[in-house]
């Protein structure tokens, strides 16, 4: 059932806005300062909205894992540079609530909000109940706003967050509106209308390391699209499955495991590189093509140029486009020429493309073609447990309209 939107919420002016935002931004491990804002950004059009309407909002997110960093790891992990970042973004100043998640303090600086402030809340993952969905910690924060908006896509499926379940929660037992941003809305909408009525010719792109990580996810693709072709470390998982030596590349019993029922479509439905760039193990300065077995001393590293070529043309004629995960080690500027190309073939095309998420929303970013994409999605777990079909509890907590 369709969830209620901004669109439907009563009156916000004079009103508290909760919204939990993603905001789990790369971050510098030495300074704690935002490598890349793209998660930021993408909420702005609600947090834009819900002020528009008169509203004050109080946004919160977690960062990073604080509960497995060390003292001075997790220093780096307060929300003091994102809150910088997000107000430089917002074009207003954005106060970051001081110490704890909840207690007197932060009901003080929420008490003192006037319609137009912004308030970011501390590192969720700060208080340990946040990931214990506790239902205290939950009214806590719930007693700050008079509605919910859920516009952290990415988190969606962490149905043990207190701020995406409980949270909601107790809201609805205080009769407090709860709605879906704009953020969410949309890739609720782009998915569902990829699984449901797309654009034909269907066609998925994946890569990434481990079948076993998307093994779900790509038996729903089979029985969606017209063909899929494969990329990354997990290309040469069936390669081997098949009995193609590939040198020095790992590929464990469990992966070669999770592949075996796959093989049955390859040259049918799935299609393989036709050759790949390998490097070797000691000297990745040293690269060769190879078409077949790879060197024993050799790792794949990325598509070869027979194979983007044959993704290039496969790209270009199909209505719809779904990418997730890289088709080669493309941090490393040698071995990112197939998923630059994989990247700049679906921007060209005119089918409707989709970017899911994680790595493969970065990579695009960085190549420069995430604005020729029809859709990039905010969630890499999130974008895969969606369309494989798995409920989310975090969305069960909004109203339906």
């Amino acid at each position: 059932m369709p969830k209620t939107t901004l669109s439907d919420l009563p009156d916000l002016t004079g009103k508290r806005v909760l919204i939990r935002v993603d905001f789990n931004v790369p971050y510098d491990k030495k300074t704690g300062a935002v490598k890349n804002d793209r998660r930021i950004r993408a909420a702005l059009p609600t947090v834009n909205a819900l002020l528009k309407a008169g509203a004050s909002v109080i946004a919160m997110s977690h960062l990073g894992r604080p509960e497995k960093a060390t003292p001075d790891e997790r220093a780096h992990l307060t929300m003091d540079k994102v809150a910088a970042r997000f107000g430089e973004l917002l074009g207003k100043p954005v106060t970051k609530a001081a110490g704890e998640v909840v207690g007197p303090a932060v009901t003080a600086a929420v008490a003192a909000m006037k319609p137009g402030d912004v308030v970011l809340l501390e590192n969720l993952r700060f208080d340990p109940r946040e990931q214990q969905n506790d239902a205290g910690f939950a009214a806590a924060i719930a007693a700050l706003g008079d509605a919910y908006v859920n516009d952290a896509f990415g988190t969606c499926h962490n149905d043990r967050d207190a701020s995406m379940v409980a949270v909601p929660a107790a809201l609805k037992a205080a009769g407090k509106p709860r709605a879906v941003g704009l953020l969410v809305a949309k890739e609720l909408e782009i998915i569902e209308g990829l699984m449901g009525s797309p654009k034909t010719p269907v066609l998925a792109v994946m890569g990434g390391a481990k079948v076993s990580d998307k093994l779900a996810f790509i038996n729903v693709l089979l029985s969606k699209v017209d063909h899929l072709l494969i990329g990354g470390k997990m290309a040469y998982t069936f390669l081997k499955a098949q009995g193609v030596e590939v040198g020095s590349t790992r590929v464990s019993a469990e992966e070669l495991t999770a592949v075996a029922p796959l093989l049955q479509h390859v040259g049918t439905k799935v299609t393989l590189p036709v050759d790949y760039l390998a490097a070797k193990s000691d000297d990745l300065t040293a690269t060769k093509v190879f078409e077949g077995a790879i060197d024993a001393g050799y790792e794949g590293v990325d598509i070869g140029p027979k194979t983007l070529a044959l993704f290039a043309e496969r790209i270009a004629k199909a209505g719809t486009v779904l990418w997730n995960g890289p088709v080669g080690w493309f941090e490393q500027p040698a071995f990112s020429h197939g998923t630059r190309g994989v990247a700049a073939a679906m921007a060209a095309s005119t089918a409707v493309t989709v970017v899911g998420g994680g790595e493969t929303a970065e990579a695009v970013e960085q190549f420069g073609h995430d604005a020729a994409m029809t859709h990039v999605s905010t969630g890499g777990g999130a974008f895969l447990a969606y369309v494989e079909g798995k409920p989310f509890q975090s969305l069960a907590m909004i109203d339906d309209q």
